[in-house]
C-alpha cells in the first residue's frame, strides 16, 4: 500500500498488486506454452499443462485486487474501493466514526509474520475493525502506513 495523495482536505491510499499480478500471468504463460509446445510435437500429456495454466488465472481473481481507500474530510466521508477483474464495489462510512488505524500481525507456521493495516470503528452501525486489504503481506511500510493515517485523522477534526 502507498499513500498517492496526503493533503489535509484529503488523504488517498492504494494498493495495487502489479508484482503478483505480473507473476501470475507469467505463470500461465509458462504453462500454456509448455502444454502448448508438448501437445504440438504429438504428445496428449501437453493437454494437462494447458489445462493447468487456468489455475494461475484463477488465483489473479483472489489476489488481483486494487484497493483504494479514500478520507475526504470535507464530505466527512471515508470510500473504499475494490475492483477485481470481474468488478468493483464500494462501501462509504463517515469519516468521524473512524477512531484510528493499527497494524494487524498474522503469523505463520515457521516463525514468520505478515501485516495488513485496518481501520478501528469503536461504534455505530460499522462498529469493528474493518482491514483496508483482504490479505496479508510484508511487501510495505505497515507501521507507517498506520502511522500516516492515525497523523491525517488527528490533524483536524471533520469539518463536515
Amino acid at each position: 500500500m502507498k499513500v498517492t495523495r496526503n493533503l489535509p482536505e484529503q488523504l488517498i491510499i492504494e494498493n495495487r498488486p502489479w508484482v503478483i499480478s505480473l507473476a501470475l500471468v507469467a505463470g500461465w504463460a509458462l504453462f500454456f506454452a509448455i502444454g502448448l509446445s508438448i501437445f504440438l510435437s504429438g504428445q496428449p500429456m501437453g493437454l494437462i499443462f494447458m489445462a493447468a495454466s487456468v489455475i494461475p488465472l484463477i488465483l489473479i481473481y483472489f489476489f488481483a485486487r486494487r484497493t483504494q481507500v479514500l478520507f475526504l474530510r470535507p464530505e466527512g466521508r471515508l470510500i473504499f474501493r475494490r475492483k477485481t477483474l470481474l468488478g468493483s464495489s464500494q462501501v462509504v462510512h463517515e469519516l468521524n466514526e473512524v477512531d484510528q488505524a493499527i497494524v494487524q500481525q498474522s503469523s505463520t507456521k515457521d516463525g514468520g509474520a505478515t501485516y495488513r493495516v485496518a481501520l478501528v470503528f469503536p461504534e455505530g452501525q460499522s462498529a469493528g475493525t474493518h482491514p483496508l486489504t483482504l490479505a496479508y503481506s510484508n511487501f510495505s511500510d505497515h507501521h507507517g502506513m498506520a502511522d500516516t493515517i492515525n497523523a491525517w485523522l488527528d490533524s483536524q477534526q471533520p469539518t463536515a
